[in-house]
């Protein structure tokens, strides 16, 4: 008999994904160009996930797909801040992320960190990007110059990402020890934990899809 840890972990949260991705295509006429973005992103990653549930249902190891997913994700969010800030400065430092972290990933798994490990490197660095161009999203104080692009949309994504990357960014840098010193019960708290500010993320990112939806 499954746990709930099971459950909550395999097909509650991954299906939390839903939420925003059923709304987003609803409202695709509807919704700004960042958020298409966001969309895109969140179907790859609920395929993604899927194929990661399954794997792990049928106790084969997904930790290499890990390593690829963070790739994806820091292009997919890097990608999603490139329109959201639209032109200026800041699309150069977007542009040198997208080629630099994905490089750094493929040093990691080749020389570094086994691709059937936790990428306790890469993982965390790719947080830290993403913590920061959301921190500069919120900075952003939207005037009569900018506020096509700083919109009350884009800052409940920005806080979303802030929530879920921050409250795991430790989790990334110590998955290899949990794994391997922590009793079943710390573990499954800490994985439960992590998949619940998943979920927040996605309601952050499913209220922001309405949100856009009711100002057109």
């Amino acid at each position: 008999m499954k746990s709930f840890t099971s459950y909550y972990l395999g097909y509650i949260v991954p299906a939390s994904t839903l939420l925003p991705i059923v709304a987003g295509l609803m409202y695709y006429k509807r919704i700004n160009k960042p958020l298409h973005t966001l969309l895109i992103y969140l179907i790859i990653a609920f395929i993604i996930n899927v194929i990661g549930s399954v794997m792990a249902g049928n106790h084969i190891n997904n930790l290499p797909l890990l390593h690829f997913y963070t790739i994806f994700e820091l292009l997919a969010v890097m990608f999603y801040y490139k329109h959201a800030f639209g032109h200026g400065k800041i699309t150069s430092w977007i542009y040198a992320a997208m080629i630099a972290f994905p490089l750094l990933c493929v040093l990691n798994f080749t020389f570094l960190q086994s691709l059937h490990e936790f990428n306790t490197y890469t993982r965390p660095l790719g947080a830290l990007i993403i913590i920061l161009f959301s921190g500069l999203y919120l900075a952003v104080q939207p005037n009569l110059s900018n506020q096509q692009l700083v919109t009350r949309s884009g800052r409940m994504v920005a806080g979303g990402f802030l929530i879920y990357f921050c409250s795991s960014l430790f989790q990334f840098i110590f998955s290899n020890v949990v794994s391997h010193i922590a009793t079943r019960t710390i573990k499954d708290v800490i994985w439960n934990l992590h998949a619940t500010f998943v979920l927040v993320m996605y309601l952050f990112f499913f209220a922001a899809i309405l949100n856009e939806r009711n100002k057109r």
